[in-house]
């Protein structure tokens, strides 16, 4: 369960040369991709390459749950969440985490293969050892594509459910004590109690937490700014002072269960 990168394959039947259709026009950029995505006309199914991070060693740090929407085709390529841009540009994810604290990375150590290493070995200082998780399994440069590949009745018949069982038993099996996801839409859909106004709730230092729904133990997820969110004069500084409150959060026992929300 440790690795990085491993595949996964949906059955597609009578939806299969439509989805194919969509699927190369979306994923147009991408196909050259080794193993990224493989369509099976024998028996009318696509096999693609997914993420997730779950550290091959215990620390006995609080474990935390980094929820994403879904993964980005360029970071699978380079091997590693949040990789850079096609332009060489880093994801401001990681400079935001070592000013946080949260993963204290130099830049020097951040390349993909180096990132993948000690992420995997929870080599970092820091309040916490984190999983790296997506929500949705298959790869597209924004979340709401995957519904446009797949058509909604699948997406919801299938790819739903899917996700929702996928992620309740990671919570379980890894012993997640909280959850901190940057996108709203996830925040929804697994929390008991969604929320549509954040981003000035945030900048007002606002601590938006709920807590995962469906499973049989507490755990607090918490809701910050996206991972590319720079839409202010002071956004370093907003970014880390909304991690520095979450850290509090966790660190004083929001995560007890029975504990109510905020």
């Amino acid at each position: 369960m440790s690795s990085i990168d491993f595949q996964k394959t949906y059955p597609l039947s009578e939806e299969y040369e439509r989805i194919k259709e969509r699927a190369i026009q979306y994923l147009d950029k991408y196909l050259g991709y080794p193993d990224l995505i493989t369509f099976n006309d024998p028996d009318r199914s696509v096999t693609f390459s997914t993420e997730r991070l779950i550290p091959n060693v215990s620390t006995n740090r609080p474990r935390v749950m980094l929820l994403f929407s879904n993964p980005h085709p360029l970071s699978i390529h380079q091997g590693m969440f949040l990789s850079p841009s096609s332009k060489g540009r880093e994801s401001l994810f990681w400079p935001t985490m070592e000013d946080a604290g949260w993963l204290p990375i130099p830049k020097g150590n951040r390349n993909s293969k180096q990132l993948a290493d000690i992420c995997l070995k929870a080599e970092y200082q820091g309040p916490f050892e984190f999983i790296f998780y997506c929500y949705y399994a298959f790869p597209t440069d924004y979340p709401e594509d995957i519904s446009s590949i797949f058509g909604m009745e699948y997406f919801r018949q299938v790819i739903e459910p899917g996700a929702v069982d996928e992620f309740k038993k990671i919570i379980q099996e890894t012993s997640v004590e909280a959850v901190v996801t940057f996108n709203k839409g996830i925040f929804n859909l697994v929390s008991k109690n969604p929320n549509e106004r954040y981003i000035e709730r945030l900048i007002e230092g606002e601590l938006i937490q709920s807590q995962i729904k469906g499973i049989d133990r507490y755990v607090p997820i918490f809701l910050t700014f996206p991972t590319g969110w720079r839409y202010h004069r002071q956004y370093m500084y907003f970014r880390k002072a909304i991690l520095d409150t979450i850290r509090t959060a966790i660190s004083s026992g929001s995560n007890v269960p029975g504990r109510k929300n905020t």
